[in-house]
């Protein structure tokens, strides 16, 4: 189909579907006949997607990263969403500045100065706890993302009961799992992500019971794209130690004069490392524990 019937199916402009194939989003075939571009159903779709992320505001790199799938939709959404929600917030701060300014009689009353600082000095506070806000929300769903844990009904000895397990799973949770390498390190993908998967066991009340972590392949595709790597480490680190931290805390600070002893030291040393190894262990067996997100 030419142009004009590409422009009446997607709803994009002319103009817009030039523009796209420049930017590299959109690849149609020609005509061999005339040179004209020819554009197939799946050209359209493609045009569709573009226009509904574009109504999203998504800036053209992002979309072209998914459209390549070189970034995960979903992570492009939550970065989207963050950018979103630090707009709102400059809106927000606008629409309140204007009903203030709509008392003053006129321009002459306007004190500039004042103004200008009203409208930086709490855009960065708030801007900055927000931002920490937000880049915490990111870190810790893309974290939720990249693995997930489940305990099977049976035990998990034999490449096929791994499998069996992991197809209850899915059927379970809705979701569609198709796995590409069978073993007792199987991969496996779901809705086009892959993952791979490990077997541990744990005692639940002196029986062992078998625990399967799920991880996908690429990690970094998960990775929020906007933060610098030493932001998404602390936050990392704030989204899996803040309650291993918080609890020593509390037991330290009535306990302060433990410190002043090497015997008090080499008890506080021990119950760090036992924190630490509990909570690895508790992540390793349970985190995001059935916590895939069931589909529509």
């Amino acid at each position: 189909m030419n142009t004009k019937q590409a422009q009446q199916l997607s709803g994009v402009s002319a103009d817009n579907i030039r523009f796209y194939e420049k930017q590299g989003l959109l690849s149609p075939l020609r005509n061999p006949d005339n040179d004209y571009r020819d554009y197939s159903p799946e050209d359209i779709r493609t045009l569709k997607r573009i226009r509904a992320l574009r109504m999203l505001d998504m800036p053209l790199p992002q979309i072209k990263a998914v459209l390549t799938n070189q970034l995960p939709l979903s992570a492009a959404l939550q970065a989207q969403r963050q950018r979103l929600e630090e707009q709102s917030l400059h809106l927000e701060q606008a629409i309140r500045l204007c009903g203030k300014l709509a008392t003053l009689p006129g321009l002459e009353e306007l004190d500039v100065d004042a103004l200008l600082s009203q409208m930086d000095a709490p855009e960065r506070a708030e801007g900055f706890f927000q931002g920490w806000l937000n880049d915490y929300r990111q870190v810790a769903l893309a974290e939720r993302e990249k693995r997930f844990t489940f305990l099977p009904d049976g035990p998990v000895t034999t490449p096929r009961e791994f499998s069996e397990a992991l197809f209850q799973y899915a059927q379970e949770n809705g979701l569609e799992l198709t796995i590409t390498k069978e073993g007792m390190y199987p991969q496996f993908t779901i809705d086009g992500v892959e993952y791979t998967a490990q077997r541990s066991y744990t005692a639940v009340r002196g029986f062992p019971v078998a625990s399967i972590a799920c991880e996908v392949l690429h990690p970094g595709d998960f990775e929020p794209q906007d933060l610098s790597p030493l932001r998404r480490r602390i936050q990392r680190l704030l989204h899996f130690l803040w309650l291993p931290s918080l609890l020593f805390l509390l037991f330290l600070l009535p306990r302060r004069e433990l410190l002043n002893t090497w015997e008090g030291r080499l008890l506080l040393l021990s119950l760090l490392t036992l924190t630490a190894v509990l909570s690895f262990r508790s992540w390793l067996l349970f985190y995001n524990e059935n916590g895939k997100t069931r589909r529509k």
